[in-house]
């Protein structure tokens, strides 16, 4: 006995002389449950099996880890037929003790023989199934069941019970008691069978020494009958009385007979036999349908459950393909690095070709990027390399884009400029003269809103520069311009209605109202073109 504290050995002494924890109580805990055991040993050792149950659950209360009470008590379950609650008995007890167990030879005993197995499992099913028939009153259906259980598992005693049950109620006593001494010769101990075999006994009036006790008394009666010439015998639970004088049929009367006895059969197996029968075979029929459709319910649920698992990978995988894209397809982190890298390294190749390091950056880098989204490391060499290059090429630029300007080439002129304010506004004083010519390069390339919206940028980033004022000026020439434009259509309006209406009223004032209208007309030609002249300048 080891000790519940330290798990040390223990003396006959009442605390544990490792640990010096107290163990009279659990000593005597202990006492008992061996006791128990032994109890029920030796209940199993003389077919006592109900008390041997009785025992060693007792045991187990005491000491839940006697593994040899546990495994005793899966014995008597499987010797009772209770297979289930053996192995159940037999895992937990394999769970106490692990190794060096003898419930391990009994599962693998067990286990090594599926026929077995499946003829269990197919004894019970068809006991819970004489249950069922039995709750619906349906006692014939019932004995068969129970009679097909006992013959494929002789020891499932629960089933024999029930039979027993059965033909007590009908009034069987005789294969009752059959039924019941099976019961006893396997546990001798059943007190149930012990009540239900009285109880037979006293019906069919069988004393100790199993003789029929009302055979004295029904002898007078029978020989009162002999002289009153009748013949009395008993046959099972029936007495028959037959007439002494009595002769068997022949000839055509028997053959009569034995086919009017042909026909009851045939009519009782058709009315009584063929039913079950058939309600025997739908009953398994549906319970293999209900089994199938589990099945199939089963095996729907978990291909569903694979496809929305399918469906969640793919969708992880294309976000992962997505962010793989941002990092290495075009336009991505990588082709971003790599022309930063080429244009520092163009540069470190050939310090004076400084045309050709603005180009790259120029067509490969995005500024906005740089500003918003780059590393740190990144965008102070980006800013390194615009610092050598860029005031160089921006000066070029705005030189070309002037000079594009002078000879009319607007788009030229934009493009040049454009350029030159990319390099320019990275400087540390970006050179806001670039960005007011390219505003005039829009203005008088015809794009207006362009135009106005690089002269607002020029007073919004810039308010301080000189440029600011000046682009202050050109927006406001601008709506000059542009109410000069609107009442000039105006008066043109109200002159056409003068002369409609002069021509209506009076065509002696044709001529005047006509050269009225060439001078307003001569007039509207001069504003137009100190607009122009305006833009211009």
């Amino acid at each position: 006995m080891k000790c519940y504290n330290c798990d040390a050995e223990l003396s006959e002494k009442d605390y544990c002389t490792a640990c010096g924890a107290d163990v009279s109580k659990y000593k005597k805990i202990i006492y008992m449950s061996h006791s128990f055991y032994n109890d029920g040993l030796e209940k199993a050792n003389v077919r006592d099996l109900s008390g041997a149950v009785i025992s060693l659950k007792q045991s187990l209360k005491f000491d839940k880890t006697n593994v040899e009470a546990r495994n005793l008590l899966g014995l008597v379950y499987f010797e009772t037929g209770d297979v289930v609650g053996a192995l159940t008995e037999w895992v937990i007890s394999k769970n106490f003790r692990a190794k060096k167990n003898l419930a391990d030879d009994y599962i693998e005993a067990v286990q090594s023989n599926p026929a077995r197995l499946d003829t269990i499992n197919q004894s019970i099913k068809k006991y819970n199934l004489a249950l069922h028939y039995c709750h619906q009153d349906s006692k014939d259906l019932a004995v068969i069941q129970l009679k097909k259980v006992v013959a494929q598992n002789p020891r499932l005693l629960q089933a024999r019970l029930l039979l027993a049950l059965l033909f007590l109620e009908s009034e069987q006593y005789g294969k009752a008691r059959r039924e019941l001494k099976k019961v006893l010769q396997i546990d001798a101990g059943n007190t149930q069978a012990k009540t239900y075999l009285k109880y037979a006994d006293q019906m069919q009036d069988v004393g100790e020494d199993g003789k029929n006790q009302s055979q004295g008394r029904n002898r007078k009666n029978d020989e009162l009958r002999a002289a009153e010439g009748s013949v009395t015998y008993q046959s099972g639970n029936e007495i028959i009385i037959q007439p002494a004088d009595l002769h068997e049929p022949r000839g055509a009367s028997s053959l009569l007979n034995i086919l009017i006895g042909l026909v009851i059969g045939v009519a009782v197996s058709y009315f009584l036999i063929l039913p079950a029968r058939i309600q025997s075979a739908r009953n398994s029929m549906n319970e293999e349908l209900k089994t199938i459709s589990d099945n199939a319910d089963t095996k729907t649920t978990r291909i569903t459950e694979l496809e929305q698992s399918v469906e969640a990978l793919e969708q992880e995988r294309d976000q992962l393909q997505s962010v793989i894209d941002d990092y290495t397809g075009a336009g991505g982190e990588t082709q971003k690095n790599d022309a930063l890298y080429q244009a520092a390294k163009d540069y470190l190749d050939n310090p004076e070709d400084t045309q050709a390091v603005g180009e790259a950056l120029y067509l490969n880098i995005d500024k906005d990027y740089v500003d918003s989204f780059a590393s740190d490391p990144y965008r102070q060499l980006y800013y390194k390399l615009m610092a050598i290059v860029g005031p160089g090429i921006s000066e070029n630029l705005f030189e070309s884009g002037k000079s594009s300007m002078t000879g009319n080439d607007y788009a030229g002129a934009i493009e040049a400029l454009e350029k030159a304010w990319y390099f320019s506004q990275s400087l540390p004083e970006p050179d806001t003269e670039i960005l007011y010519e390219l505003g005039n390069a829009y203005q008088l390339a015809g794009e207006a809103d362009k135009a106005r919206s690089t002269y607002q940028s020029i007073i919004s980033s810039y308010p301080e520069s000189t440029t600011a004022a000046k682009a202050s000026d050109r927006i406001g020439e601008e709506g000059t311009t542009a109410a000069a434009s609107a009442n000039s259509e105006a008066d043109g309006g109200g002159d056409l209605q003068n002369a409609a209406a002069e021509n209506e009223g009076n065509a002696e004032n044709e001529g005047e109202a006509e050269n009225e209208d060439d001078v307003r007309e001569t007039d509207d030609n001069d504003a137009e073109t100190r607009d122009v002249t305006q833009a211009a300048q």
